[in-house]
């Protein structure tokens, strides 16, 4: 339908074609820049939802352990986590640059909050009545932890982990889109702002693609994780 109706029913200049983008895709396959875009992205992806990811773990876990410090702080965590950190981003480039490090810190705030909360949530809903039995059963309260609520709040855990995941790829493709040399974001923004449909659409169907494989890949480790 999109094919028929290109140049018949719509104009290409809004909607482009199936073969436009094909073409494009197969030029920038062609391209070493076009890797080297992907290789940038990629890397930036994973620095921060690394950072971001792991980071919000722990802090859930010592937030959900510590539960005055939960209180104190959880004012400042929801009015930190309400603010847009789209607008953000030109204040990171200010403090860490136009290089990776500004992209890779808002990925990280992006990631962060959702694993955080979800950490924090899924030890507190761990079932009271199985903390109760290990302690009657002997066990110290770090065997209760690694045991009880680790293995209890691991699907909430993982749930935040891919709920965040494209957090991650949004984070640094805005990063890219406001100022980069290289990535993808920066290689949608230059087709973008040449009002190259085909080039947008395919840069569009590239990150769906990847994002689509980094989903299926956090489905095998969740499958792996959550085996018992």
């Amino acid at each position: 339908a999109w094919h028929l109706g290109s140049g018949r029913l719509f104009d290409p200049f809004y909607v482009g074609s199936p073969i436009g983008v094909a073409k494009v895709l197969v030029d920038d396959f062609g391209d070493p820049r076009f890797w080297n875009d992907l290789r940038v992205t990629g890397t930036e992806m994973t620095l921060g939802y690394l950072v971001g990811g792991l980071s919000g773990i722990a802090l859930g876990i010592l937030f959900a352990r510590w539960r005055l410090a939960a209180d104190i702080f959880d004012p400042f965590f929801t009015g930190l986590n309400s603010l847009p950190r789209i607008a953000l981003a030109p204040l990171l480039v200010i403090w860490f640059g136009i290089d990776m490090a500004s992209k890779v810190v808002l990925a990280a705030t992006l990631v962060f909050f959702l694993t955080f909360f979800t950490t924090l949530s899924g030890i507190r809903n761990v079932d009271q009545a199985l903390v109760d039995v290990a302690r009657l059963m002997g066990a110290s309260d770090r065997q209760i932890f690694r045991y009880v609520m680790l293995p209890g709040a691991a699907a909430w855990i993982i749930n935040g982990l891919k709920m965040s995941l494209p957090y991650a790829l949004i984070g640094v493709i805005v990063g890219e889109f406001l100022i980069a040399s290289s990535g993808l974001g920066y290689r949608l923004n230059l087709y973008s702002t040449s009002y190259n449909t085909n080039g947008t659409f395919a840069m569009l169907l590239v990150m769906m693609a990847l994002m689509m494989g980094l989903n299926a890949l956090m489905g095998l480790v969740e499958r792996h994780a959550l085996r018992w």
